[in-house]
């Protein structure tokens, strides 16, 4: 049986219906029209909700911590396109780099903003593609098969997800049937580790090696082992792996354009995000104080000691920063939320690029040069891009997670390249890259200033803390929330997914729209309807 599992299990709210609707979201009051919003992060979620309450006639503030090579506020959050200073048509995606169509909100965005998303992820077996396994090199063209070995693990794999997967895609069409078979799911599942159920399914010690390897087709999956079995079920059963697509002109594009497209505005009239904001976000936030009476103002401090005061405040920063680096006084959440605020998980990635003379690997057989790489070496994944408006190529020599990334940090910058060259000539037996290089790029989002980690997936037993992080900005009345919401793909049950940092920017909106004494649109005949 066909499904299209575009909402997800505990979420299954409308957010397409909601942003397409003709007059904004919500109709807000004509004495709270100008209103100042604050928002911390200029990422996806804040700005695409900085974006939204503009239109309906509302003042957003946007306060970022990144900053751009000349000390600026830098756009984008963990949507970041590094362009080369050598030849700035090459681009490296440091974070978000692959998105499948299902993710219907930020499509209608892309769409709506002309982003081109048409072109295929150079994902493993979708472009010719060698394995490198305990140092055995194995080379799959197009439409190749597997080695036995990495089948044999795959088909292990197929037989425990499949059925599962079957279970509840028969209920997808049935919104409460689908919500108990996925509580049946959390129940069996959120408290055991990816490993563990794998173990439990009967998949050998060599068939978890392989499969962890290989993953779902897109490598390394055996960093994720330690991890609640729940969030691997919930990627599968939502088909986020499958039709992968990378963003023609960098994934930057999309909060980019949330912050300097201009668009007919109640009360503004023509305007922009950027343009409220004076064509540059204010500076890192210090301290967040919510004073005790929920219906007084929230004040903001940034880092040169400007304090001012908002109607209500949404925050889409990484929850790491609230614990690390902004002061935030106690009573701004309850015990429970700065508990399940802590207890986040909070993955370690890192990559490493370099830029090359010329794409040289489009001029030579699949068979007799670099290509897709999947391995058990340090590097773990190897992709290569190029692009219409110049010769260079661009080769992420590795994508790595959690211990995997952690093993490249003690390393410079030159010293990273090295071992990558290193490990690729080996597996090649020969160095295709060397002579090539024109400039170099690592980053480790767990070295990042203001974020700590790269994105959120939870431990076994932290399912309770992700549905407190979730609920925190919908579940208070408007007269008794602070005013103080959180946002982030951290606060969504998508963890490292933009669609799900769009969401949770929305939720907020919402939830400010309502405690201005304003009304949702029309259309959505409810605030709400989630497990």
């Amino acid at each position: 049986m066909k499904y299209t599992p575009w909402q997800l299990p505990e979420n299954p709210f409308d957010y397409v219906k909601l942003i397409s609707c003709r007059d904004g979201i919500g109709i807000i009051p004509k004495n709270k029209l100008g209103c100042k919003i604050g928002i911390i992060g200029a990422g996806c979620s804040g700005l695409c909700a900085a974006y939204e309450l503009m239109k309906i006639g509302l003042h957003p503030v946007i306060y970022e911590s990144s900053k751009n090579i000349d000390g600026t506020p830098r756009i984008g959050g963990r949507a970041y396109t590094y362009h080369f200073p050598g030849d700035p048509n090459a681009f490296a995606e440091l974070g978000a780099m692959r998105i499948p169509p299902l993710h219907r909100t930020l499509k209608y965005y892309m769409d709506k903003f002309n982003i081109d998303y048409s072109q295929p992820f150079p994902d493993p077996l979708t472009v010719p593609t060698t394995l490198y396994f305990e140092g055995k090199k194995y080379f799959i063209p197009l439409g190749g098969v597997l080695p036995t070995f990495v089948k044999k693990a795959s088909d292990a794999w197929e037989g425990l997800i499949n059925p599962l997967i079957k279970k509840i895609s028969s209920a997808w069409d049935n919104p409460e049937l689908r919500k108990k078979q996925w509580q049946e799911y959390v129940k069996e599942y959120a408290n055991k580790s990816f490993y563990q159920v794998l173990y439990e399914h009967g998949l050998s010690a060599r068939e978890i090696k392989y499969f962890g390897s290989m993953g779902l087709g897109t490598g390394g999956f055996d960093s994720l082992y330690p991890i609640s079995f729940i969030e691997i079920l919930r990627l599968t059963v939502c088909q986020w792996e499958k039709d992968q697509r990378l963003i023609k002109g960098g994934f930057s594009q999309i909060p980019e354009t949330f912050w300097s497209n201009r668009r007919k505005c109640q009360h503004w009239g023509l305007s922009s995000v950027g343009q409220l904001n004076n064509n540059k976000p204010l500076r890192a936030v210090r301290e967040i104080y919510t004073p005790p009476d929920p219906l007084e103002k929230v004040s903001i401090t940034d880092i040169d000691g400007n304090t001012e005061k908002y109607d209500a405040v949404i925050v889409t920063c990484s929850l790491r920063a609230l614990e690390m680096g902004i002061k935030v006084n106690r009573n701004t959440f309850s015990d429970e939320i700065w508990s399940a605020i802590q207890n986040n998980h909070m993955m370690r990635s890192g990559k490493i690029f370099v830029r090359t003379k010329d794409a040289f690997w489009k001029n030579k057989s699949p068979e007799s040069t670099i290509n897709c790489t999947i391995t058990d070496e340090a590097i773990r994944g190897c992709y290569l891009f190029d692009f219409d408006n110049t010769s260079s190529g661009v080769i992420c020599m590795s994508y790595t997670w959690e211990d995997a990334s952690t093993k490249f940090h003690a390393l410079s910058e030159n010293d990273r390249v090295m071992k990558c060259v290193s490990i690729l000539k080996t597996i090649y037996g020969e160095d295709f890259i060397s002579d090539q290089v024109v400039e170099s790029i690592s980053f480790f989002w767990e070295h990042a200033k203001g974020y700590n980690g790269a994105f959120k997936l939870n431990y076994p037993g932290q399912y309770k803390d992700q549905s407190i992080l979730f609920h925190q900005p919908i579940s208070s009345s408007p007269e008794t929330h602070n005013g103080v919401y959180l946002a982030g793909e951290t606060i969504s049950w998508a963890g490292g997914w933009i669609e799900g940092a769009i969401h949770s920017g929305l939720d907020s909106s919402m939830s400010v729209i309502q405690r201005l004494g304003g009304k949702l649109s029309g259309i959505i005949s409810k605030r709400r309807d989630i497990t």
